[in-house]
């Protein structure tokens, strides 16, 4: 993205900082404040509560993100007596910097600014594919693959440098983004280091055979762990 543009649409919000664990407000269109958000800063996840007060994650949102604005723009709103809704949040999973725009604001830009349009667009587009793709692993593949998938789309890429996954993911949180245990997540995560797809640098957990993680995922030989 280009950083003068993101500067740009920043000058529009206001700014915001967040702890960890902070629940976004997720207004409707009949709320006089109603707003969406930029996120600047840090990660945040897309989820829900069970009835036994388990968290379901379907998309976690890394910096330089539009979030908070698909209950404004659904034609069925979260409290629509026709159409209930599954109860939707947005948590931040770190500290972030957010800027909230006004609804009636970023309206406006999206009718009348091209850039902020097809980055509106893209966005959407985002979204669509990774929920997709967490749907299919966690459905349709085993877990190595969902988890080898899941390390290879959050990892950093700087140049002349090894794939980094954030030092956020630990295996609790990505035993709840797949639906399973830690230990297990705990278990796959050694073998893999074992057999020298990954490796620890002090805290940072390095994708050190990138190509042949991806390889692993395809292959049809059972994984043992």
């Amino acid at each position: 993205m280009n950083v003068g543009f993101w500067d740009l649409l920043k000058k529009h919000g206001t700014r915001i900082e967040t702890a960890k664990g902070y629940y976004l407000k997720m207004n409707t269109k009949k709320d006089p404040d109603a707003c969406v958000y930029l996120l600047d800063e840090g990660i945040c996840a897309l989820n829900s509560l069970t009835r036994k007060g388990d968290e379901n994650i379907y998309l976690y949102f890394h910096a330089r993100r539009l979030i908070g604005f698909n209950q404004l723009l659904t034609s069925h709103p979260l409290d629509s007596v026709e159409m209930p809704s599954v109860h939707i949040s947005i948590v931040t999973k770190t500290p972030c910097v957010l800027y909230q725009i006004n609804f009636d604001t970023f309206s406006y830009l999206i009718q009348n600014n091209r850039e902020l349009n097809f980055f509106f667009i893209q966005t959407l587009a985002d979204n669509y594919s990774e929920a997709l793709n967490h749907f299919h692993y966690i459905h349709e593949e085993n877990l190595v693959t969902a988890l080898c998938q899941l390390l290879l789309s959050v990892c950093r890429r700087e140049q002349g440098q090894k794939p980094t996954v954030p030092k956020f993911y630990t295996y609790e949180e990505l035993a709840r983004y797949l639906g399973c245990h830690p230990v297990t997540i705990s278990r796959i995560m050694a073998k893999l280091k074992q057999q020298g797809y990954l490796q620890k640098s002090g805290r940072e957990l390095i994708i050190a055979r990138e190509g042949d993680l991806v390889k692993l995922m395809d292959s049809e030989v059972e994984f043992k762990y």
